[in-house]
C-alpha cells in the first residue's frame, strides 16, 4: 500500500474521501462468503474554522505539528492546504500503519477511525473529558469519553448520529455506481451525548511507533511509497506531516530564516526554550519522520498546551491525550437509550428527546458494518470515508471554514418549524455482473414518505435509461438521412451541373492549343525565371534597393545603416552589465539594521555584476551581523539562466569574535511567489564557512534555473 494523492476541497459542491483501509474489508466481501459488507451509520460533524486560536479555543491548527510547521507558509488555498494536512498526515499515517511489517489484516477493525480522530486532536480540533455515570449506562462498559463541554472557548465536534436508511445498486449502459442515501428526519435534533470508546489492538496500541523507513533515504521524508520524482495531480505537496520531522526538537522556518524550537513545560504549564532544564514535548524522545502513539495509554483525556515557534512564526494550541478514538454506536452503551423510563430503543428516537435541539454541521463520516451472515450480532463497524460539504471561504483575519448547514428541530412551545436534510453519496465499486438490486432497511421511526420517495426514483430512473436508449436510436436515424439526403438530387441540381460541365467543355477547347504545345509554355517560365535571377545579382540596368527602416534596434544590438544596400549588427553589451553602482561598500552604502547590513540594488539586463570594496589588503572587513542584499527586480525581471556576480576587493570577515554570521541574496520585490511579504525569496545563501574556505573573499555567482519559482544554482569560486 503506498499514500494515497488525493484533490484539494471542490469548489462547489460536496467533495468525499475515502480510507484505503476499506478496500481490505471490501476485498472479503468478494472473495470471502464468511463476511459481508454492509453501510449502516453516519455521524454530523461541525469542522472548525481554520484559524490560530487566542483563548484555547477549538479551532484547526494546520501547523500544528512539527512536520506540517514548515509546509504551511501561506502561498496556497486554504482548500489546497486544508487537502494536503488531510492527505499528507491522516492518509499518509493510515498507510504506514497499513503497511507495518506487524501488521494484521486479519483483524476486522481498521485503523481508520482511530487515525482520522487522532489527526482530529493533533490539529486541536477535538478534545475530551471522562463520561459521567448519567452518560454512560452501566459500568460494565467500563470508561467512555466525551467531547468538553460547550462554551466560549470550545464547540462540540460530533453532533449527530444516525442510521443509514437506503443503499440502491444502480447499473445501466452507461455507468455503475451504489447510492448511499443520508437522511435526517424534520423531528430530529441534535444527539444530546456522543460517547466515545478508546481501543487497541494488534495494529494500534499504545508505545507503537511508525517510522518511514523506504528502501532509497531521501524519499524518507516523502509520502509513504512516494519520493521526489512523484508527481501530485493536483499540485499538493507531497512531503509528509509527521508527529516528529527530525531527530532534535526543532523546526525548519517556512520562510527559510533560520531553525527554531517547539517546546512545553507539563510542571509548570509554561513555554520554556529548547535546551533549558524541563525542555520536553508530548513524545520523549524525536525521531526523523516518524508518528507516535500515545507513549503509556490510550484513556487518558488530559490537555495540554503546546507551542511552536520560529522567527518569523508561532503557533500555539491546546492538545489531547486521548488516544485509539472511537465512536461508541452501541445503544445499550446510552444511559439516554437504555433507560426502561424512556423506552427508547435507538439513536432515532434519542433524536427526537427534549435535550435534542437545533445544530449546525459541515461534513459526514460514512461507516459500514463488517459482519457474519450467520452470526449477525458479531459485526464490527469502521469507518469508510469523509464528506466535507462545501469549500473552505476564507476569514478576513486569514484561515477560513466549510459554510455550516443548520438543522432546525420543531418547537412546539415556539410554533418555530423545523426542516429536514437527505444526502445522496455515489460510490462506484460495483463489480457485480448481475441484474442488479435494491436492498431498502427502513427503520420504524422513519417516515413511509421516504419509501415512496426511494420508489419514485427507481421508477424515474428506468424512466430515464428508456429515454436515453430511444434519443441514441434517433439521432442514428437522423444521421442516415441525411446521408441519404446529400445523394438525392432534384431537377434544379441536376440542370446546375449540366451547365457546369458545358462550361468546362468549353474551356478545354479553348486552351487545346496551349495543352497541344507545351514546349513553348516551358521555355517562356524558363525565361522568366533567368531574368528575376539577374535583376537579384545586379546583372541589369535594373537596380535592386532594400526597405532598411522595418530593422531596429534591440537590447545589447545597435544597427550601423550608414553604408549604402549593407546593414552591420554591432553587439553593444560586454560580459558584465555594471549598472549605476557597480563598486559598494558595507560601511557606506549599506542600511545599518539591528541583525544585518542590508542594501537594495536594481536588476540589469544580462550579467550583473557587484564588487564590495571594504577593507585593506590583507584586513577584510570584521562585520558584527549578518550581510543581506535585495535584488530589486521591480522594472526588470529575471531571466532564465541569468548570472549575477559578486566578488570583493578585500573581503568579508563573517567568522569573528563578534560572532558567526552569513551573506544572504533576497529577490521578488513584488511577492510574486504571494507570500505576503516583498523579498521573501532567498536566492542564495552562503556561510562564513564558505567565506573561510576562499579566505574571506568568495566569487559568488547566482545562476537563475527558473524565474517563476526562483530557483537559482549557488556557485563559489
Amino acid at each position: 500500500m503506498i499514500a494515497p494523492l488525493i484533490k484539494p476541497i471542490r469548489l462547489q459542491g460536496g467533495t468525499f474521501y475515502t480510507f484505503s483501509s476499506a478496500s481490505e474489508d471490501l476485498g472479503l466481501t468478494f472473495n470471502n462468503s464468511q463476511k459481508k459488507f454492509k453501510f449502516s451509520k453516519f455521524a454530523l460533524l461541525n469542522i472548525p474554522d481554520v484559524k490560530n486560536p487566542t483563548l484555547g479555543e477549538n479551532f484547526i491548527g494546520l501547523s500544528n505539528s512539527p512536520g506540517a510547521f514548515a509546509e504551511i507558509d501561506g502561498g496556497k488555498t486554504i482548500n489546497d492546504y486544508f487537502a494536503e494536512s488531510f492527505q499528507n498526515y491522516c492518509l499518509n499515517l493510515e498507510s504506514i500503519i497499513s503497511s507495518d511489517e506487524f501488521y494484521d489484516p486479519s483483524v476486522d477493525r481498521t485503523v481508520s477511525e482511530r487515525v482520522f480522530f487522532k489527526w482530529l486532536k493533533e490539529t486541536g480540533a477535538i478534545r475530551f473529558r471522562e463520561a459521567t455515570v448519567g452518560e454512560i449506562s452501566s459500568t460494565i462498559y467500563g470508561l467512555r469519553w466525551v467531547e468538553e463541554a460547550e462554551n466560549s472557548t470550545y464547540k462540540r465536534v460530533v453532533r449527530y448520529i444516525g442510521d443509514i436508511n437506503i443503499l440502491n445498486s444502480v447499473r445501466n449502459n452507461f455507468n455503475a455506481f451504489s447510492e448511499v442515501y443520508i437522511y435526517i428526519p424534520t423531528s430530529h435534533g441534535n444527539t444530546p451525548t456522543v460517547l466515545f470508546d478508546t481501543l487497541s489492538d494488534a495494529n494500534y496500541a499504545p508505545n507503537r511507533v511508525f517510522t518511514n523507513q523506504p528502501a532509497n533515504p531521501l524519499a524518507a521524508e516523502y509520502l509513504f511509497g512516494r519520493d521526489a520524482s512523484t508527481q501530485q495531480p493536483a499540485g499538493l505537496s507531497t512531503l509528509a506531516f509527521y508527529d516528529s520531522d527530525g531527530f532534535t526538537f526543532t523546526v525548519s522556518d517556512p520562510f527559510g530564516a533560520t531553525a527554531e524550537y517547539y517546546s512545553y513545560n507539563t510542571g509548570t504549564a509554561s513555554y520554556i526554550q529548547e535546551g533549558l532544564p524541563g525542555f520536553q514535548w508530548w513524545y520523549a524522545n524525536p525521531i526523523a519522520n516518524t508518528y507516535f502513539l500515545e507513549p503509556a495509554a490510550f484513556g487518558d483525556a488530559t490537555n495540554d498546551k503546546f507551542k511552536i515557534e520560529s522567527i518569523n512564526k508561532s503557533v500555539e494550541f491546546t492538545r489531547s491525550r486521548l488516544d485509539g478514538i472511537s465512536m461508541e454506536f452501541r445503544p445499550e452503551v446510552y444511559a439516554g437509550i437504555n433507560n426502561v423510563a424512556t423506552g427508547l430503543v435507538d439513536f432515532g428516537k434519542f433524536n427526537e428527546t427534549a435535550a435534542a435541539q437545533s445544530f449546525d454541521f459541515n461534513a459526514v463520516l460514512i461507516y459500514y458494518d463488517l459482519y457474519d451472515p450467520a452470526n449477525p450480532s458479531n459485526s464490527t463497524t469502521n469507518l469508510f470515508g469523509v464528506l466535507f460539504l462545501d469549500n473552505f471561504d476564507p476569514l478576513p483575519a486569514g484561515g477560513g471554514f466549510i459554510p455550516r448547514f443548520t438543522k432546525y428541530k420543531p418547537n412546539s412551545l415556539t410554533g418555530d418549524n423545523g426542516n429536514s436534510y437527505a444526502f445522496r453519496i455515489n460510490l462506484k465499486f460495483d463489480v457485480n455482473t448481475q441484474d442488479t438490486a435494491i436492498e431498502t432497511s427502513i427503520n420504524d421511526y422513519n417516515p413511509y414518505s421516504l419509501q415512496l420517495y426511494m420508489e419514485a426514483l427507481n421508477e424515474m430512473n428506468q424512466a430515464v435509461t428508456i429515454l436515453m436508449d430511444n434519443n441514441m436510436l434517433v439521432n442514428e436515424l437522423q444521421i442516415k438521412f441525411n446521408e441519404l439526403q446529400d445523394y438525392i438530387l432534384t431537377d434544379v441540381s441536376a440542370e446546375e451541373l449540366k451547365l457546369k460541365v458545358a462550361s468546362l467543355e468549353d474551356s478545354i477547347v479553348d486552351n487545346a492549343a496551349i495543352f497541344a504545345n507545351t514546349k513553348n509554355l516551358l521555355n517562356l517560365i524558363q525565361r522568366n525565371y533567368q531574368e528575376i535571377t539577374n535583376i537579384y545579382a545586379n546583372k541589369t540596368s535594373v537596380e535592386m534597393s532594400y526597405n532598411l527602416d522595418i530593422l531596429q534596434n534591440g537590447q545589447g544590438i545597435f544597427l550601423d545603416k550608414n553604408s549604402s544596400g549593407s546593414v552591420k549588427i554591432i553587439n553593444t553589451s560586454q560580459q558584465f552589465n555594471l549598472g549605476t553602482r557597480p563598486l559598494v561598500s558595507v560601511l557606506n552604502d549599506f542600511a545599518a539594521n539591528p541583525t544585518n547590513y542590508g542594501l537594495i540594488t536594481g536588476l540589469q539586463d544580462f550579467t550583473n555584476y557587484l564588487k564590495i570594496t571594504d577593507g585593506s589588503p590583507n584586513a577584510p572587513l570584521i562585520v558584527d551581523r549578518d550581510v543581506i542584499i535585495y535584488v530589486d527586480d521591480t522594472v526588470k525581471t529575471w531571466e532564465k539562466g541569468q548570472v549575477y556576480r559578486i566578488s570583493f576587493v578585500n573581503g568579508v570577515d563573517l567568522d569573528n569574535t563578534n560572532g558567526k554570521f552569513n551573506f544572504i541574496i533576497y529577490s521578488d520585490a513584488t511577492d510574486k511567489l504571494n507570500t505576503g511579504f516583498p523579498y521573501s525569496a532567498e536566492i542564495g545563501f552562503v556561510t562564513y564557512l564558505d567565506f573561510d574556505k576562499k579566505g574571506n573573499s568568495p566569487i559568488i555567482e547566482l545562476v537563475c534555473i527558473d524565474p517563476a519559482t526562483y530557483q537559482f544554482a549557488v556557485d563559489i569560486f
